[in-house]
């Protein structure tokens, strides 16, 4: 089954499941290390901030369309998503290669009992 894009929504608590996962899981930030982290299928999830540059948004899409990982568009811009995974800088795209004891994952992809056949 290849994954499609998760719409475009508030992830509840955003910034608990980005502490959980600096805390306790790992993961990526900027464009060429996770871009290279989906095309050697490592990453479990592509978050995207909302003010991507559109051809970088476009390269990781593809990537992630390929690779079958499930990327999240927030709402979020890239300074503040930055700030959110505890470093001081801003960050367009993050890749999560261990979740750690999040459960993002979980809250962002539709449960098989929901989609439809």
């Amino acid at each position: 089954m290849l994954r499609e894009e998760i719409p475009a929504k508030e992830v509840k608590d955003l910034r608990r499941h980005l502490e959980v996962i600096s805390r306790t899981g790992k993961m990526i930030l900027g464009f060429r290390q996770s871009l290279l982290s989906v095309l050697h299928r490592k990453s479990k999830l592509v978050i995207l901030a909302g003010n991507c540059p559109p051809n970088l948004e476009r390269e990781i899409i593809v990537a992630c369309k390929m690779t079958g990982t499930p990327f999240l568009k927030v709402k979020v811009p890239g300074n503040e998503l930055g700030y959110l995974a505890g470093k001081p800088f801003p960050a367009a795209v993050i890749s999560v290669t261990d979740l750690g004891s999040s459960t993002i994952l979980e809250e962002v992809m539709p449960k098989p009992e929901e989609t439809e056949t």
